[in-house]
């Protein structure tokens, strides 16, 4: 308990200084810098393991904290490039979904942009992953958490894959998930739409948090056909299974660069 409160005290001060800085920062060389200082130095319970496309304040690259994920969102494709949370048994509850709406910080599509496109409005961090209250339910409705899956990919192995995430997190693990898509299949209304979706999934040692959970912990990843000729609702979500170096190879993304035992583990998992 003491070395996790000493961890999270150097993290938060590590954010302060970081944000400090940003203040004094104004423009040209020394602006560039700050984002580069943004990417490494941010604190959120949601990037215990790094910030993976090293997102700062860049249009199509831009971090987004959140009380209940973390996001990249690009502007010129209109959809996230990753969403990023933190899954405990306690996020789990019993309230009803909410509602789409846009977001009132990031200009993001309306819900009705979706409306005809033959696209699901498809979740990255899922209502249920934070269904223990109507105001955590509502967060996860926001359109910067929403990218166009074809039905047969939301409805079907996603969903599955995305159970699989909260048994673990019943099961009494420390779950950390990171999400997005890959590829740009075609668009709509200037919303891309990605070839791929995918899925990194983290689970600490049963009754541990991070950092002390590594050691024993799991990783599990997923990459899904956006598509209908190649993906069916039936589908189990183990058949698309992948490990991490492939998901880095097709995103640029590096997802364990402040947790070199987890990374390790990453390298290694794969099809079961």
């Amino acid at each position: 308990m003491k070395r996790r409160y000493i961890y999270m005290l150097a993290a938060t001060l590590a954010a302060t200084i970081t944000l400090t800085f940003l203040a004094s920062c104004s423009s040209g060389k020394r602006e560039g810098a700050s984002e580069r200082l943004v990417a490494v130095k941010v604190a959120s319970p949601h990037l215990p393991f790094g910030n993976p496309s090293e997102a700062g304040r860049a249009a199509n690259n831009r971090l987004v904290l959140r009380q209940q994920f973390a996001a990249s969102w690009n502007a010129s494709k209109q959809i996230p490039n990753w969403v990023a949370w933190k899954l405990v048994a306690s996020d789990i509850g019993d309230t009803e979904r909410s509602q789409f709406y846009a977001d009132r910080e990031i200009d993001t599509p309306s819900p009705k942009d979706y409306t005809g496109s033959g696209y699901d409005r498809g979740h990255l961090c899922p209502s249920k992953d934070r269904s223990d209250t109507p105001e955590n339910n509502k967060a996860v409705f926001t359109m910067l958490n929403i990218f166009p899956q074809i039905g047969d990919n939301n409805r079907g192995p996603w969903e599955k894959a995305e159970r699989f995430e909260r048994e673990l997190a019943m099961a009494g693990r420390e779950v950390y998930v990171i999400a997005g898509g890959v590829g740009s299949k075609t668009s709509f209304n200037s919303i891309d739409v990605p070839e791929f979706t995918w899925k990194v999934i983290v689970a600490l040692e049963r009754g541990k948090s991070w950092p002390d959970g590594q050691e024993k912990g799991q990783v599990f990843a997923v990459i899904m056909p956006n598509n209908d000729e190649d993906i069916e609702q039936d589908d189990r979500w183990q058949e698309y299974q992948a490990n991490v170096p492939e998901i880095e190879k097709k995103t640029g993304y590096r997802f364990f660069r402040n947790a070199p035992i987890i990374e390790s583990i990453a390298k290694t998992a794969g099809r079961f």
